[in-house]
């Protein structure tokens, strides 16, 4: 019966022709599975042909030298006999100055996204690097190390100088180091970097006329103690108060940190200007990148003004007695 049929006769027929179309199919679906059967079950009984089991050895060695193996013999003993070249550029033109290259330039790119800021004159005089003279014994190469390579050594190192001191990492000062002169060995490339203590407390000190002050900040809710007593019952004047503030507006961080400060010698205008000084020091530790914003403010040089002093035949330090006629 032809399908164009069948839709002619209707739904019923249709579903009856779909329903014994179906069975057609799954009959001929077992009977393929069947015809299958007794050859599997001829080969489970021994009558077809077995798999070649897989050959085995005689006897088991630990030398890879009996099994012939190419990774074995590469693993074991070419690694034995290899030669390793003191330098990654040993086929090179220049051995030591390409190792050179490769150890600063893998610096440069570890560390190239740190700030930078330019170098002054007083510190490329006291920082000189290694000379073309010099840094031709270095690498011992004769001839081979021309200017054009020592000015792109110059350009990197300098690139590397160039990182803000206060957030130069360790790996860098120590690779500047190797290239400075002979005379400038001994010396250190920058400062050694103060750091929090174990209870994530940042320790300054700071002087101003005859007073020396002591603190330690921490972060916390704003509480600033100075001699066992909160700075607004120790300091009566309101421009002494505002003077132990005023670091933490420059940076925009008021009621961040707590203050602990000891303050000895001279007045309290001294104590309160020392202790200005010392809370800019200590927040530079917990971030270095805020002593820029610090000393335009006038917060990183302390005021090393002090009293004058009275001098013979005077009332005070300048002041003359008054002139009497008679």
């Amino acid at each position: 019966m032809s399908l164009a049929r069948v839709n002619r006769l209707g739904a019923p027929l249709r579903r009856l022709f779909s329903q014994s179309l179906t069975a057609l199919q799954n009959a001929a679906a077992a009977s393929a599975a069947a015809s299958l059967e007794p050859s599997q079950n001829t080969e489970s009984a021994g009558y077809g042909r077995p798999p070649v089991p897989e050959r085995k050895p005689a006897f088991r060695t630990s030398s890879p030298l009996t099994r012939l193996d190419e990774s074995a013999l590469r693993n074991w003993e070419m690694e034995r006999l290899r030669v390793v070249p003191a330098y990654m550029g040993f086929y090179g033109g220049n051995p030591v100055h390409e190792d050179n290259m490769m150890l600063l330039n893998a610096v440069l790119r570890k560390y190239k996204r740190l700030p930078t800021q330019p170098v002054d004159a007083e510190t490329v005089k006291r920082f000189r690097f290694v000379s073309f003279e010099d840094y031709k014994e270095r690498c011992n190469s004769g001839t081979r190390v021309r200017t054009s390579h020592y000015k792109i050594l110059l350009e990197t190192l300098q690139r590397l100088r160039s990182i803000d001191p206060e957030l130069m990492p360790r790996e860098v000062s120590d690779v500047l180091e190797k290239f400075l002169a002979k005379s400038l060995n001994s010396q250190n490339i920058n400062k050694k970097l103060k750091a929090l203590d174990e209870f994530g407390r940042a320790n300054a000190s700071a002087k101003r006329k005859a007073t020396q002050s002591s603190v330690s900040v921490v972060r916390g809710d704003g509480q600033v103690i100075v001699n066992g007593k909160p700075f607004t019952e120790y300091f009566c004047k309101d421009s002494d108060r505002a003077k132990i503030g005023y670091p933490f507006e420059v940076v925009s961080q008021e009621n961040q940190y707590n203050v602990f400060a000891v303050a000895s010698g001279g007045g309290t205008t001294g104590q309160a200007e020392a202790t200005m000084y010392a809370i800019a020091k200590a927040l530079v530790v917990f971030n270095p990148l805020l002593k820029t914003r610090l000393r335009q403010a006038g917060l990183m040089t302390p005021d090393s003004r002090t009293v004058e002093r009275k001098k013979p035949g005077k009332v005070k330090a300048r002041k003359s007695p008054t002139w009497v006629k008679r």
